[in-house]
């Protein structure tokens, strides 16, 4: 059990992942706060004697109670046992960073102040003077550099100590009108709160709903909201007056220098990727390169592994039923850690890169003009960018956007966005086992397949108008590589821990319906359909096992094609790769669906999109064939 527990809060891009993993590395905890999709990382350190945990919070502006992340931030700090909080702070945007600080100082929680991005601020003329800045607010300032370590040790020192220190004494002035109100609430607010009657009062009239319980008649908080008719916007004169207040606090602390502006090599990368004819193509063949290159890396690592589990696994015998289920779990295990493990990994590698050198949220703007055509809001990037990880996630995190049916209309195209496991199966079954190109060629037919769908849902559906993107383009930065490998390694576990297990059951699985020769009955009733695909009549076994679970496909397909899958063609390969990929991927996703849409929504949508899935399939399969032999 940890002595002091921390809580680490800070707007996007401020560096608060970073310094999360210079107090305690790779060793995390990520869950799920407990109703949401939201992730909440936790992590222990030792300083000095004493075991520190440390909370990592999303990224959020301000707490609001707007999105889901500010929910959950919100109640991380305000359930009432956490010790403090480290609130980061960019020195390049200090005024804009000192509001949320300000929010949480007002809640009367021990706060340190950790000051980042001071040297980047400094080139450019800017120079913050951190002790007039903790002499104002009343709390410690120590300026950060988690790449460099500047400051770490600082911090750590000053969190051990956290009880000790004196509680802050600022508090944001507002206007008479505003500050009679908030007497008249706070002297309403139930005695046995815990926190500050003050910032209660103030909470309830901006309108967050949880503070409403700690007010002992809610009719007080209506009452006084409608005297107040110089206000008629109160939320927003109280954070105008907030934001005021932070830009005052950071001119006093601010000097800044004139420096001579030179264009360098980001501005001129800028000038190409923001610009709205070069960035979406620059944007699109970034991916297909990246695509292409995982796919040749990933070949090699999964021709290793494969060689290796060739070696050490042995050949399952009918002779001894047990030793036959458990030899066919061990290759159902052991193929999808060759197929799967290599490209899931190294795509989340490479995503974590793109997040921390500022690439990912450009590439975002130029994707955003093209679902702006599919009329899907803006904000919808944000679960289709989860969907490259796992639909089921990415279903629940449509909450961000602001009416149900621009969720389920976003919801939709998960059909098309490769999940982690359906990547695996496009470079580790197609691309490996067929070729590089075919493999490029079922992502090409992904996105096609998912414009087309996209316009025929506009076209005979009212769907409404989208919501603006709003999104921060961070400065581009140098990536620090313990963060990335953390990063990637936290998007990972769920493969490692969850996935592999259900590899070995899986093939366990089938190897018991096996010794009854039972994928040999479904076979024939289903003929017709592999028919329709080109493919073996075999092979539709491992897209029933998909749907159970998409990271036995690949392995499920090797065992029923006894390893020999250099027996189908190319064109065979892709047409595979097109009906295991295009569809709601699996029975979890499915029933994330329904928990969120209702059971006829997501049957309705589950059967509509896998039966296109494998009509497109067929339909490209035949349109190939006949083209083929002209190209020669």
């Amino acid at each position: 059990m940890s002595d002091i527990e921390i809580v680490l809060v800070g707007q996007p891009n401020t560096g608060k992942s970073a310094l999360f993993n210079s107090f305690v590395g790779s060793k995390v905890t990520v869950s799920n706060y407990p109703g949401t999709t939201v992730d909440v990382a936790r992590a222990e350190r030792t300083f000095e004697d004493k075991t520190i945990e440390f909370v990592d919070t999303p990224g959020i502006y301000s707490i609001s109670d707007r999105s889901e992340e500010e929910k959950v931030t919100e109640r991380t700090l305000f359930r009432g046992d956490i010790d403090g909080a480290i609130v980061l702070l960019d020195a390049t945007s200090l005024g804009r960073s000192l509001y949320l600080a300000l929010q949480i100082l007002e809640a009367g929680i021990p706060v340190v102040l950790a000051l980042n991005f001071v040297e980047e601020a400094e080139k450019n003329g800017i120079h913050i003077d951190a002790e007039r800045l903790a002499e104002l607010l009343g709390v410690s300032v120590v300026a950060i550099n988690p790449l460099t370590g500047r400051g770490v040790k600082t911090l750590l020192q000053q969190v051990s100590e956290i009880r000790e220190l004196t509680e802050s004494v600022f508090q944001v002035e507002y206007d008479d009108h505003l500050e009679e109100a908030i007497d008249s609430v706070s002297s309403d607010v139930l005695d046995e709160v815990t926190l500050p009657k003050r910032f209660v009062a103030l909470r309830a009239l901006e309108g967050d709903k949880d503070f409403y319980r700690y007010v002992a008649q809610e009719d007080t908080i209506d009452t006084v909201r409608e005297s107040l008719t110089d206000h008629p916007e109160l939320s927003k004169d109280i954070s105008v007056t907030r934001f005021g207040t932070a830009s005052w606090i950071a001119q006093q602390v601010t000097q800044i220098e004139p420096t001579e502006q030179k264009r360098g090599i980001k501005e001129k990368i800028d000038d190409v990727l923001l610009d709205p004819v070069t960035g979406p193509v620059v944007t699109l063949s970034f991916f297909v390169g990246l695509f292409g290159a995982l796919l040749l890396l990933g070949n090699v690592v999964q021709y290793w592994l494969t060689v290796l589990f060739e070696v050490v696994v042995p050949t399952p015998s009918k002779a001894s039923p047990f030793w036959f289920v458990l030899v066919e779990g061990l290759h159902g295990l052991t193929a999808g850690i060759a197929i799967a493990l290599p490209y899931v990994f190294l795509f989340y590698l490479v995503f974590g890169l793109m997040e921390d050198v500022g690439l990912l949220s450009r590439f975002i703007v130029n994707l955003d003009r093209l679902l702006r055509k599919l009329k899907l809001p803006g904000k919808s990037f944000i679960p289709l960018a989860l969907g490259l990880g796992c639909s089921a996630a990415a279903t629940r995190a449509t909450r961000v956007l602001s009416s149900k049916k621009s969720q389920f209309h976003t919801s939709m195209f998960f059909a098309f966005v490769p999940c982690s496991s359906r990547i695996a199966i496009i470079m580790g079954v197609v691309g490996f086992y067929g070729s590089t190109l075919v493999a490029l060629g079922v992502f090409f037919t992904l996105m096609v397949a998912g414009v087309i769908w996209g316009l025929l849902v506009v076209k005979l559906t009212d769907i409404e108008e989208e919501e603006p993107l709003l999104i921060e383009l961070p400065p581009y930065r140098r990536p620090i590589v313990d963060n990335v490998l953390a990063k990637s390694w936290i998007r990972m576990k769920d493969f490692v821990y969850i996935v592999l297990p259900l590899l070995m059951a899986g093939g366990a699985f089938y190897g018991l319906l096996k010794l009854y020769d039972i994928p040999r009955r479904v076979i024939g009733p289903l003929s017709p359909v592999s028919h329709w695909l080109g493919l073996p009549d075999p092979a539709i076994v491992p897209l029933l096992f998909g749907f159970l679970q998409k990271d036995l496909t690949g392995p499920i397909l090797l065992s029923v094609m006894e390893g020999d899958l250099a027996s189908l063609t190319l064109l065979q390969f892709y047409s595979f790769g097109v009906a295991a990929t295009v569809g709601i991927p699996c029975v979890i996703a499915l029933a994330m669906l329904w928990k969120e849409f209702g059971w006829k929504e997501a049957i309705l949508l589950t059967i509509a999109t896998i039966t296109y899935g494998f009509l497109f399939a067929g339909l490209a399969w035949r349109i190939l064939s006949f083209v083929a032999p002209f190209l020669g």
